[in-house]
């Protein structure tokens, strides 16, 4: 079902009425392949911020797009490419399939145009384009905006009012006028006395930052002060803002705004004081405390050396605030309030031994637990007492540690320098606690390092040399191998956990070493012992002399049986001479 494209009234003659119908009736189906596309926009101190939608009248088919936009911004979702939806039916009412998409243009820009190439999937084509028209008049109201506050300022005693005046006209400038002498008596810029009486002010030079023929730009806003006495009750501000559209052309509008005082503003005196505190890498921490009882906020300042400063740092009455200042400031500092000297208010860092502990360090081997005392330069003299457990527990009492004081072993430490201690590990492992100057630090539990589980396997004098069969488990570490053989090339191989590997070494003559190492460490030296029985072959039958002629031989000759199984006994004891094999068990330490 297409849904028709527009209306348009018939002619009042039936001749036209039955022409047009005829179009209609002659008309290709393609018409329905095409979009509607329509745009708002909206005006921000800054830019245009237009919706546009492309909406698409085929109700069975979607359609890709192309599109192109003037100004060239982005636009969201309405992009090359976008797939647009199809029409929806619900309760007899068609849905138009559509994209909504969001662009930003300049303020500067008059009409933006969105155009539209839709390929639908039967694949007719269409183009279609809309515009908007971007109209400055509408960006904004040529109106005036004025807000203020009032603070009351201790140290002189009188209000501080801050005015913001505003130029609500996002792209058009205004000249602005304070408003002193014109006008009702009940709009003019005046203070409210303590009696009740307004007073108009003698000019605009009361006013700070806003004067006669200042301009503020489209969507600005400009901020003024004036100085109330304290015991005013409010201040009034009337601004005119005035915009020239053109030679011939102005707007203007004027805004009137009270600021309404709360009590009065009266002058006060602080109770100032300050506190130091230091670290270790030179940072100092200043607390300037303005006491209770002060009727007045403290104004001070932190001064460090090399022109640090804080700047001024106010404290309310009752209150504190933190400085902090940077080590390299910190060697000279001083505190005034309102560019008074404080009292103590001077303050040098120096180092400190307490800033340059004692470091303890260890390392581990299969067997050896090494301890290294740093005492770094700066520091002061320590006592070190390393008190070894055997075990792996961490914990000990303070008694249990007593108790074992005979097997402690105390270092006297200078600054500047490092002492090294070592202790055997046992079966059951090993904890040291450590205590600096009398004070326990903790403790060091040895724990064996990869590579310490020992590598089996066997090796096996044979006639020839020594045959390796090495093996890692599969709870090992990965070890680097190598075989040095007296005579000849070394071998290297890695054996990772689960592995294994063999290695034969022929002898030269009759010696032979084999030299073991693990991870880099000589670890075992292998010497070969050659087997009994690999001694050379008896001479053959046929060297040996004839025998005399005898009895001719008839039967089974049973000599032939008992020399055969003689040799055969002779054979196996020699092989079991040759395979006698050695076990192994490596281990890098």
């Amino acid at each position: 079902m297409k849904r028709p494209l527009f209306r348009r009234l018939l002619a009042v003659t039936g001749s036209a009425a039955l022409g047009l119908m005829g179009a209609v009736a002659l008309a290709s189906p393609a018409q329905a392949h095409h979009t509607t596309i329509s745009g708002v926009a909206q005006c921000t101190p800054s830019e245009w911020v237009i919706t546009w939608t492309v909406e698409n009248w085929e109700t069975e088919m979607t359609a890709t797009i192309d599109v192109t936009a003037d100004p060239n911004t982005p636009i969201t979702n309405i992009v090359d490419g976008a797939t647009l939806p199809k029409s929806t039916k619900k309760n007899n009412k068609w849905t138009y399939g559509k994209l909504v998409g969001e662009q930003r243009v300049p303020l500067s820009t008059d009409e933006a145009e969105l155009t539209v190439k839709g390929t639908w999937t039967n694949g007719n084509k269409a183009t279609n384009k809309g515009s908007v028209d971007l109209d400055a008049d509408k960006c904004g109201e040529h109106k005036a905006g004025i807000t203020g506050s009032a603070v009351c300022d201790p140290e002189t005693g009188s209000w501080n009012v801050t005015w913001l005046v505003s130029n609500k006209h996002y792209s058009d400038e205004a000249t602005a006028s304070v408003i002193t002498q014109n006008g009702p008596d009940s709009e003019r810029s005046a203070v409210k006395k303590a009696n009740g009486q307004w007073q108009t002010l003698a000019n605009e030079n009361v006013i700070k930052g806003l004067k006669d023929g200042d301009k503020i730009a489209g969507g600005k806003t400009v901020e003024a002060t004036q100085v109330v006495e304290g015991s005013a009750l409010a201040a009034r501000l009337k601004v005119e803002l005035e915009w020239k559209r053109n030679r011939f052309q102005t707007k203007t509008d004027t805004e009137v705004h009270v600021v309404n005082f709360s009590g009065s503003c009266v002058k006060n005196a602080p109770k100032p004081s300050v506190t130091f505190a230091s670290d270790c890498t030179g940072v100092v921490t200043v607390t300037l405390i303005n006491a209770e009882g002060a009727t007045k906020a403290a104004s001070f300042e932190v001064k460090g050396a090399g022109d640090w400063t804080s700047g001024p740092v106010e404290v309310t009455a009752g209150n504190t605030v933190v400085v902090t200042v940077p080590a390299s400031a910190s060697s000279s500092i001083t505190v005034t309030e309102s560019g008074n000297a404080v009292e103590k208010g001077t303050y040098s860092w120096t180092d400190s031994p307490a800033c340059h502990p004692v470091e303890i360090t260890s390392d581990q081997t299969c067997d050896k637990l090494t301890v290294t005392i740093t005492n770094p330069a700066g520091g002061a003299e320590a006592t070190v007492v390393l008190t070894p457990v055997a075990g792996s527990t961490p914990a000990a009492s303070e008694q249990a540690l007593k108790d074992r004081s005979d097997d402690a072993i105390s270092k006297t430490v200078a600054p500047g320098t490092s002492v090294t201690v070592e202790f055997e590990v046992g079966e059951n492992g090993l904890v040291v606690h450590v205590a600096v100057n009398g004070e326990q630090r903790g403790s060091i539990t040895w724990e064996k390092p990869a590579g310490c589980e020992p590598i089996g396997g066997e090796v096996t004098d044979t006639c020839e040399g020594l045959v390796f069969d090495l093996n890692n488990p599969q709870d090992g570490s990965k070890t680097d191998v190598v075989l040095t053989p007296s005579t000849g090339d070394a071998v290297s191989f890695t054996l990772n956990p689960g592995d294994s590997k063999k290695v034969e070494f022929k002898a030269t003559g009759d010696e032979l070493k084999v030299t073991v190492s693990l991870n880099g460490k000589v670890v075992d030296e292998v010497e070969w012992v050659k087997p009994e029985g690999c001694t050379e072959p008896s001479p053959s039958p046929s060297a040996s002399p004839s025998p005399e002629p005898g009895l001719p031989v008839t039967g089974t000759n049973v000599t032939i049986f008992v020399i055969s199984g003689l040799l055969l006994v002779a054979l196996g004891f020699a092989v079991y001479m040759m395979a006698r094999r050695r076990r192994l068990n490596l281990t890098d330490v």
